[in-house]
């Protein structure tokens, strides 16, 4: 086999983050007696987009584009809220959000005695810390190198040193990255000099100037890569 460590992304690569998204910030509002609406919700969604963009480029710090995203929000509908208070109460759902991605367990139950995988991901280090084990899939994984814990975010080369710093006998010619997000997971990875894996669920998306050396559109899919085609 040619790899034998892999680096998996969490969010809308092993856990569904778009579903527990959508659910925390209902439940949010309806904590801070807010009419909930389809557009509210959609806006929110551009904005935290943009911010997580900003985190990636290192521009701002995760703690400040959290709270900031919802200051930003209602500023549109010209309210000023506390963006700690609204960070609180969606973060409270957001810890407790543990949808995965369909196959998952499938797939790791036939990884884990084969390689030794990794989790590489963005994010609130409790939030992390709370859905892989609500969701039972932190057994699977040696260590996982949370941005809001070291102190870097993905695709910055900072990361990546040091989550290979971190990982006894690293060897980049037989790692693999793993995930959904071209700007983050797949320019990261190519950038530290790794081969990498994008999950594109919808066919038609390009890859533009990033690319994978593999595209799947299921976790199933990184079976017969692994293993080869009989595998």
């Amino acid at each position: 086999m040619k790899y034998r460590t892999l680096l998996f992304d969490i969010d809308n690569t092993i856990l569904d983050f778009d579903a527990n998204e959508a659910e925390s910030f209902r439940n949010m509002t309806i904590d801070l007696e807010v009419p909930y609406t389809e557009e509210l919700f959609q806006r929110y969604h551009m904005i935290n987009k943009k911010i997580w963009e900003q985190i990636e480029r290192g521009e701002i710090a995760v703690g400040d584009g959290c709270c900031r995203r919802f200051e930003i929000l209602m500023r549109g509908y010209g309210q000023k809220v506390d963006g700690e208070q609204w960070e609180h109460a969606y973060r409270k759902y957001l810890n407790e959000g543990i949808q995965k991605m369909p196959h998952v367990n499938q797939v790791l139950d036939r990884l884990k005695p084969d390689f030794r995988l990794y989790v590489i991901t963005n994010g609130v280090k409790d939030t992390q810390y709370h859905r892989m084990a609500g969701s039972g899939l932190d057994q699977y994984f040696e260590h996982m190198f949370i941005s809001g814990e070291i102190g870097y975010s993905k695709p910055a080369k900072k990361f990546f040193d040091y989550v290979k710093g971190h990982i006894p006998d690293f060897d980049e010619k037989t790692t693999l990255v793993i995930g959904d997000s071209l700007t983050s997971d797949i320019r990261g990875g190519i950038n530290a000099g790794l081969d990498t894996c994008w999950i594109c669920r919808d066919e038609n998306t390009d890859c533009g100037e990033w690319k994978p050396d593999y595209r799947i559109g299921d976790l199933q899919d990184l079976i017969p890569i692994l293993y080869g085609t009989e595998g």
